[in-house]
């Protein structure tokens, strides 16, 4: 494998290209650690109160929206954001999923998902920090 790097001072956003012959295992799990580590230090400005702070964005478990209000909820605390869903859906990264139409969740905080027989509705179990497994709040869509 090559690792080429060109500078160009004209360019507006930075831009990384991967050449291959085939979506191997391989370049699949670099795309995935290139975008971990661009999103790394991304934080999500948001208000509790009338303080704001800057959430980073591995705390967060899942926005949702109620009364024209997005919600943040991460394992201890309830913020807001001015922010829409829509939004919000265009800037995260991928580990972000938009499971309805007043919820995004964090992919890698679900510990569990389960679905009824009928398929009509479905229980999702968030891990609500590493050490804590028993820790969860149940979703129903």
């Amino acid at each position: 494998m090559k690792i080429k790097m060109e500078i160009d001072e004209n360019l507006q956003d930075e831009e990384i290209i991967v050449r291959c012959r085939e979506l191997s295992d391989d370049v699949v799990a670099m795309q995935r650690r290139i975008a971990e580590a661009v999103h790394a230090g991304m934080r999500l400005a948001v208000v509790r109160g009338d303080l704001e702070y800057y959430l980073p964005l591995n705390e967060i478990l899942f926005f949702e929206t109620a009364d024209a209000v997005v919600a943040v909820h991460t394992a201890t605390q309830i913020y807001e954001t001015h922010l829409r869903l829509y939004e919000l859906e265009k800037m995260l990264p991928g580990s972000f999923l938009r499971v309805s139409k007043s919820c995004i969740m964090n992919t890698e905080k679900i510990r569990s998902v389960r679905k009824n027989i009928t398929g009509a509705s479905v229980q999702i179990t968030l891990k609500r920090n590493a050490s804590s497994a028993t820790a969860e709040r149940l979703f129903h869509f």
